[in-house]
């Protein structure tokens, strides 16, 4: 009796999970928040470090999608909860997670060494780094103490680029590679992630050219085999698209920037930008909202800034740039249908859980 007991318990605890995660992509941060909120309690009962760990880290990847809501909808609360007391929330849930992951990989490391389960550990304690240096550098502003949030951001940052260095360095030594999905899937985070910060004004100290470079060789390497497992729901062109949308986004970024000679001409960044737009719109027969949404602004800012009459076929540049307009439009229309019904803070609220940035975790 006692075991059928246990065996529900963890069962419902497995569903909860998975239903909190569910309403968290589906933008539902008030259920997703209460779900795992009650999964942290139940956890806490049964003394369940692990999952006590993957709570806390949703916790706090909720508390900086609802921070991101409220600054796009300029709101100065949100579920009851002022962007101070988020922050407060956010902190404390994200140092338990890390905690208990330092604790998990320092417990494994003494019972098994540097085995295959202590690099997968590392990973998830890797990745929980990283979440919580885009939290604290994401609320610097509204920190109480914004100078001590960017330094513990920037550390965070040091120690998930270490760790996972060290994965990729030992992974194969010691037998674990990692599925080439979830490779791909880690690099994209990262890349997404770096461009957030850098769109906030913070200077590249990864080294995001590297992670470009690894995830179109994870990319590649993948495509060598029709059956694999990245291309089960997403198709192989779907999946360039995800990572040459990042890569214009970066190209235009770099535009962007005051002139500098550590830089090359703007022109250079924005030719970039459109070769690869030109080539996702017209080579590939279905396009990814989002990453159409990015190849039109490339191909619209290169018009209006540098493109000649050479370039455009005789075109008229007016001309070309009104029916890129248009394009646009008609595309971000589409997009918005599945949005009609929902109120502005539900649809930021789904934008902003959606980012890809941060990782959650699922309790298997």
């Amino acid at each position: 009796y006692e075991v059928a007991q246990v065996l529900r318990t963890f069962e419902r605890l497995h569903m909860l999970m998975k239903a909190a995660n569910t309403s968290f992509f589906m933008g539902n941060l008030r259920e997703a928040r209460n779900a795992f909120h009650d999964a942290l309690g139940l956890f806490t009962l049964v003394d369940n470090s692990k999952a006590i760990g993957i709570a806390n880290n949703n916790l706090g990847n909720v508390m900086l999608t609802m921070y991101r809501t409220m600054k796009r909808t300029a709101m100065p609360t949100l579920f009851g909860l002022s962007s101070c007391a988020l922050i407060q929330e956010g902190c404390t849930y994200f140092k338990h997670s890390i905690d208990t992951g330092e604790e998990a990989i320092e417990r494994i490391n003494q019972e098994e060494g540097f085995t295959e389960n202590y690099l997968i550990f590392m990973q998830q304690l890797s990745n929980r780094y990283f979440n919580r240096a885009l939290f604290l550098l994401t609320v610097r502003d509204d920190h109480p103490d914004p100078r001590g949030a960017e330094q513990q951001g920037r550390m965070d940052l040091c120690t998930c680029k270490d760790m996972d260095r060290e994965v990729v360095d030992n992974g194969d030594r010691e037998g674990f590679k990692g599925d080439k999905d979830v490779y791909f899937e880690l690099l994209l985070g990262r890349i997404k992630g770096i461009l957030l910060l850098m769109k906030m004004g913070y200077e590249d100290e990864w080294g995001i050219d590297e992670l470009f470079d690894g995830a179109r060789t994870a990319l590649v390497s993948a495509l060598e085999n029709p059956n694999h497992t990245l291309f089960r729901d997403l198709e192989p062109a779907g999946q360039m698209q995800r990572l040459d949308s990042a890569l214009i986004e970066y190209y235009l970024m770099l535009a962007a920037r005051d002139v500098d000679d550590e830089y090359p001409p703007r022109e250079e960044f924005l030719e970039k930008a459109s070769f690869i737009a030109v080539r996702m719109l017209f080579e590939d027969e279905y396009v990814i909202g989002d990453a159409a949404m990015v190849a039109l602004k490339a191909l619209i800012e290169r018009t209006t800034q540098s493109a000649t009459l050479n370039e455009l076929c005789g075109a008229d540049p007016s001309d070309v740039q009104s029916a890129l307009f248009q394009c646009r439009q008609m595309v971000n229309e589409t997009m918005l249908l599945s949005y009609a019904s929902r109120d502005v803070v539900s649809r930021e609220s789904t934008a902003a859980a959606n980012l890809g940035d941060f990782s959650m975790e699922s309790y298997t």
